[in-house]
């Protein structure tokens, strides 16, 4: 007689992330852009991290600023070396945690 240990895991169902929708997007960038702005007239607020995440956010709603961000890293190797490492970065500890999730959930239906 099987015990309920001993039959297979059911197939792991996939969680598609959900996206943004382009309004979030836009509230994100604009709220970005309004804090970099503050960070301009107050010396003590950094303005240039609220810029670029700001056109980040754009970038996700408007194809054309995308293009132009393309082009910006291409023309700027410095950049885009530290921009693909940040990005990498984030990838690989994103993969950990999807990894370690998946690990708790199995030790969870084992139990």
């Amino acid at each position: 007689m099987t015990s309920p240990r001993d039959s297979p895991a059911p197939p792991a169902r996939k969680r598609r992330r959900r996206k943004r929708s382009k309004a979030a997007n836009l509230v994100w960038a604009g709220l970005f852009f309004v804090l970099g702005v503050v960070g301009l007239l107050l010396p003590i607020v950094p303005q240039v991290p609220f810029f670029v995440m700001s056109l980040f956010f754009l970038s996700l709603v408007f194809p054309g600023v995308r293009k132009a961000m393309r082009r910006f890293l291409r023309r700027h190797p410095r950049i885009e070396k530290s921009f693909r490492k940040w990005r990498d970065k984030a990838r690989r500890k994103r993969r950990e945690l999807i990894l370690r999730e998946r690990e708790f959930a199995a030790r969870m239906r084992r139990d």
